[in-house]
């Protein structure tokens, strides 16, 4: 019994290096071939990808903040083709520390893979200094405050597509994203055409704790890599604050270059419902609350509607990290 409940460890821990060969191997020559000063060799196998954008990718990777762990990385690859089907832009295998790129016939500019690059670069980033954390109560898990029953911990044996967000592998890459990934500007006249927040950098699980509020793991990242966090980029969530008179108020991040939406909703007793959207831009004086007066916005008269829902999204202009809040629930009838 005992060496069967060892051979299942060694098994479980073994596993996601045993399938790391099935993913490695390509049976194509490739058609570029560039290797950086660290010794990492980045490699193309689509026509639409020559030396010259696989340096330009070279200091794409730059760009995310790295230490020691850098020079372990060992091929950077662009593939013309999908993986299997999927719209997946890339992988990370853990055993030959290489990253893949794929669709790169569709793709053809390093910018296109900036935040995947970043997404991949942070899983090569999380099995160097923190190897245990796609195992249930790693110290990364603990102080990330994720629940064990929520997540899934069998990617490497029962991987299913639908269940991406609730991977620890994956919610630790998009951490590594946010907290030292690659950034860029917004320009502010993509804010009222939408385009800021749908192309805004965000976490793909948006129902687990906001990890740019989380001071705690912030210190345990810095003590355990040697790399400091940019406090530039940190944002916390809108926090509802009242609905009075007509006034749905917000306790926001005091920061300058933000911009926010309001996603409003109008439900009547019919079942109708009326939706607006309103921006505020708060570019030179940082303030700590966000209004909004619903009577100007929607030019209605408010008390016919048996319930409001609100929700606010958030895009930083310097960094194009963002996020959306929970949606809140108003009954006019209750005020």
């Amino acid at each position: 019994m005992i060496k069967i409940r060892m051979f299942f460890i060694i098994l479980v821990i073994s596993f996601p290096f045993l399938a790391s060969f099935e993913t490695y191997q390509s049976n194509h020559r490739s058609l570029a071939l560039y290797q950086s000063p660290e010794g990492i060799l980045f490699k193309s196998y689509s026509s639409m990808w020559d030396q010259k954008k696989l340096i330009d990718l070279y200091h794409k990777l730059l760009q995310n903040k790295h230490g020691e762990e850098l020079k372990l990385l060992r091929v950077v690859e662009i593939k013309g083709t999908t993986l299997d089907g999927s719209l997946s832009k890339g992988s990370y295998d853990p055993l030959n520390k290489t990253i893949t790129l794929y669709q790169g016939n569709k793709y053809t500019n390093p910018s296109n893979y900036q935040e995947t690059l970043s997404h991949e670069y942070g899983h090569h980033f999380a099995y160097y200094y923190f190897p245990s954390h796609h195992f249930p109560l790693s110290k990364w898990q603990k102080m990330r405050g994720l629940d064990l029953v929520e997540l899934r911990w069998d990617a490497f044996w029962n991987y299913q597509n639908k269940y991406h967000a609730n991977y620890p592998q994956e919610i630790f890459a998009d951490d590594y994203v946010l907290l030292y990934g690659a950034t860029r500007q917004v320009d502010t006249e993509d804010i009222e055409t939408n385009e800021a927040f749908y192309l805004r950098t965000e976490h793909e699980n948006q129902q687990i704790p906001n990890v740019l509020e989380n001071s705690e793991l912030h210190y345990l990242l810095e003590k355990k890599t040697g790399i400091e966090i940019d406090k530039s980029r940190l944002l916390h969530l809108p926090k509802f604050n009242d609905y009075k008179n007509e006034i749905l108020s917000f306790h926001i991040t005091a920061k300058k270059d933000i911009a926010y939406r309001l996603n409003l909703s109008l439900k009547d007793s019919s079942g109708l419902i009326n939706k607006h959207e309103s921006y505020r831009i708060h570019i030179n004086e940082p303030q700590s609350l966000l209004t909004f007066d619903l009577n100007k916005i929607t030019n209605e008269n408010l008390s016919k509607y048996d319930l409001i829902s609100a929700s606010i999204d958030v895009v930083d202009l310097n960094t194009s990290i963002g996020m959306q809040t929970q949606e809140w629930f108003i009954k006019p009838e209750d005020i």
